[in-house]
């Protein structure tokens, strides 16, 4: 399910933002600072409480990549390695 919830985030919430015809300023506010931000931080913690592999972190950024080429401009590139860092900080946090 990681796989569908990070295609979700990653893919169909941009399309939805473009649907609705949102400025660059609401796209970059509300999907890269907040919508996949939260994301990236419960996937690390769930994935860190149940001791999941740890390569499902890396299936959002991944995805996140590819829809930067489709959705954003360029600089939305350096978030990828930003969603990474939060998703493992937020796994290793909780952990044991």
């Amino acid at each position: 399910w990681y796989l569908a919830f990070a295609a979700a985030v990653s893919l169909v919430v941009p399309i939805v933002f473009v649907e609705m015809d949102a400025s660059d300023i609401q796209k970059v506010g509300l999907i890269l600072f907040g919508i996949d931000v939260l994301y990236s931080l419960i996937v690390g913690i769930v994935i860190g409480l149940t001791k999941q592999p740890l390569v499902y972190l890396l299936f959002f950024p991944i995805i996140y990549l590819i829809g930067v080429h489709l959705f954003f401009d360029s600089y939305a590139y350096y978030f990828g390695a930003v969603y990474t860092i939060f998703t493992f900080l937020a796994c290793g946090a909780v952990r044991k």
